[in-house]
């Protein structure tokens, strides 16, 4: 049976920080109730219902009731290698792969193992976080160029970077978070290029891979392992599972001295990935075929609606090749952190504003359209007609 993506995710009353009214009243200075309608498009997880095969093994699992110390087991490997060569095409060693707690996380602990109090670049506007993980170092930001719609690398900016600042490590995120743009493969092939050339490890984020929207394919840091080693690609999937909540994700590197660093690290601190969240892992990549692929159609549907509303505006879209978010700029808003203030208040449309993104981004804001189609066309609405008065 297709499984029903209208049908939504009762979130309300349990914690959950994209629909709790007390959350979203401190984030936005609203006074909303739980009872209050509002349309939380902001927060990058989903609220589509779980598959149900996968949820019935949940239920198993938990229901065997074993929650003891255990080992990883061949077959969540094996599901991983599985998952990138039957999606992305790519090949990935089990030796290469370490289990670890939260992609995001992952990145936090490997700039503090390898880069700690040395130089650290990102590329601006990108996902928030990023910049606490290069501050574990010393912090140095360069722009993305905005072109044609979409974000572009200056790679002799970004030699003369490398240069001046002595980079040790490039946190990077591909896809592009908050743009969704999947970088090419000659993008990529020019970026690891440089990297090697100045000897600058890579971190990258790639947990949106699998939202594939448009035609361009996804491109894995991992296809240029046998070009340069000193990479390490940080992934799960959480993002399009919704099963953030279980912090647990997988890095990917093929350097057996930086794997065995990083697994000594995690030793250290007594860091292991958890039971639940590595069943859940396996799991979703065996049993989460049918589910995913209704999900790509039904995301591409809420996008494709999104920019056909938006596009009649003056607002500038940035179609995403991967992902569930949308990246709009506004070009008649000063203030964009005012203009989602203003918004959450008027209409109870609450979306990411712009400056959480670091840098270069002045007059843009994020939408997560992982939501009911019906919804998300309402919120749009609103925005558009409130955008479209709003006293700039």
């Amino acid at each position: 049976m297709k499984h029903d993506f209208n049908l939504m995710l009762e979130r309300r009353y349990n914690g959950s920080m994209k629909w709790e009214a007390s959350y979203i009243n401190k984030r936005f200075q609203t006074h909303f109730t739980d009872e209050d309608k509002f349309y939380p498009l902001f927060i990058a997880d989903m609220d589509f219902t779980m598959d149900q095969g996968i949820k019935d093994k949940l239920m198993e699992f938990v229901g065997a009731g074993d929650f003891g110390y255990f080992h990883v087991q061949d077959s969540f490997y094996t599901s991983i290698i599985k998952w990138h060569e039957d999606i992305h095409h790519t090949h990935i060693q089990k030796e290469w792969i370490t289990p670890s707690i939260g992609t995001i996380t992952s990145l936090h602990l490997l700039s503090d193992l390898f880069s700690k109090d040395k130089n650290i670049l990102i590329l601006t506007p990108v996902y928030g976080p990023f910049y606490s993980c290069a501050q574990l170092g010393k912090a140095h930001t360069m722009p993305l160029t905005y072109c044609n719609h979409e974000y572009v690398i200056d790679f002799k900016k970004l030699e003369k970077t490398f240069q001046e600042k002595h980079i040790h490590t490039l946190l990077f995120c591909n896809p592009h978070n908050p743009g969704g743009k999947a970088w090419s493969y000659d993008e990529l092939n020019q970026l690891v290029g440089l990297c090697k050339k100045y000897n600058v490890m890579i971190l990258s984020d790639e947990i949106h891979s699998n939202i594939l929207i448009s035609s361009k394919p996804f491109v894995s840091l991992v296809c240029f392992f046998d070009q340069y080693d000193r990479i390490f690609v940080s992934t799960s999937p959480n993002k399009t599972f919704n099963i953030s909540g279980l912090s647990t994700s997988y890095t990917i590197c093929s350097n057996e001295d930086l794997n065995q660093q990083f697994n000594n690290y995690l030793s250290s601190l007594h860091i292991g990935a958890q039971r639940l969240g590595i069943y859940m892992i396996e799991t979703v990549y065996n049993e989460g075929r049918k589910w995913y692929q209704g999900l790509l159609e039904y995301l591409r549907r809420n996008i494709e609606m999104t920019i056909f509303l938006l596009e009649t505006t003056d607002m500038e879209v940035m179609k995403p090749d991967a992902g569930y978010l949308i990246w709009i700029h506004l070009p008649k808003v000063k203030n964009i952190d005012q203009f989602i203030m203003d918004l959450a208040n008027q209409t109870h449309v609450l979306l990411e504003t712009g400056s959480r993104f670091i840098e270069n981004n002045e007059g843009w804001l994020r939408i997560n359209t992982a939501t009911n189609h019906d919804l998300l066309k309402e919120a749009i609405e609103k925005l558009m007609e409130f955008y479209n008065h709003y006293e700039m």
